[in-house]
């Protein structure tokens, strides 16, 4: 290996492995522990990154490692507090980017002299806003659809009983009318008047 030659990024294999998933504990912890600062960054965003070593990580000299730690949702609070701390604009984007940065930290992000974090905090802010807005707002319009639903269904039922009603009372009336049937005469039996076959009408004398 020629001399002041360092491995191109990514090139190590366990760069590959520390993003690998199923990996035991002690495999985490060694390469947590790696002098390739790309292994160390991989491992810090793992959610299954051991308690212990996300202290150490947090404590990383390089900024990318303690950023992937400030970013990983599953990392302590009191770890994202102390990150929240950093001097790194990067790291601080991170932490109000993590969905686990409580209210205290983005109003405190939201305050900082750069302007990249407050835009970062900003942001995540509005974005928890608008969830609790369409949360606290969801029930009310289910709850107006399903009103307005009753409402048409005993709309149509009521028209459907007056319906009903109606053509009962019509038939009662007529039931109950006797003028109905004498309007109408029966019709008189038929006069037959056709000789009847056999019969001789008498003759005068």
């Amino acid at each position: 290996m020629a001399r002041g030659f360092s491995y191109a990024p990514g090139a190590s294999a366990d760069v590959d492995e520390a993003s690998a998933p199923g990996l035991t504990k002690e495999r985490i912890q060694e390469l947590g522990g790696s002098r390739n600062a790309l292994v160390r960054e991989a491992v810090a965003a793992r959610e299954d990154c051991p308690f212990g070593l996300m202290v150490t990580l947090a404590h990383d000299h390089v900024v990318p490692v303690r950023a992937a730690m400030a970013a990983n949702p599953k990392v302590l609070h009191s770890i994202l507090d102390y990150l929240s701390h950093d001097r790194q604009v990067a790291v601080l984007c991170a932490v109000a980017g993590n969905p686990s940065a409580g209210q205290d930290i983005l109003e405190a992000l939201a305050a900082h002299r750069k302007g990249e974090v407050r835009g970062a905090a900003a942001a995540a802010l509005d974005a928890r806003a608008a969830r609790t807005d369409v949360a606290d707002h969801t029930p009310e319009l289910r709850d107006r659809v399903f009103e307005e639903s009753q409402a048409r269904r005993e709309a149509m039922l009521a028209q459907a009983a007056e319906s009903s009603l109606e053509a009962a009372a019509d038939e009662a009336m007529e039931a109950a009318d006797p003028a109905a049937d004498a309007a109408e005469p029966l019709p008189s039996r038929p006069t037959r008047s056709a000789p009847v076959r056999g019969f001789r009408p008498p003759v005068d004398v």
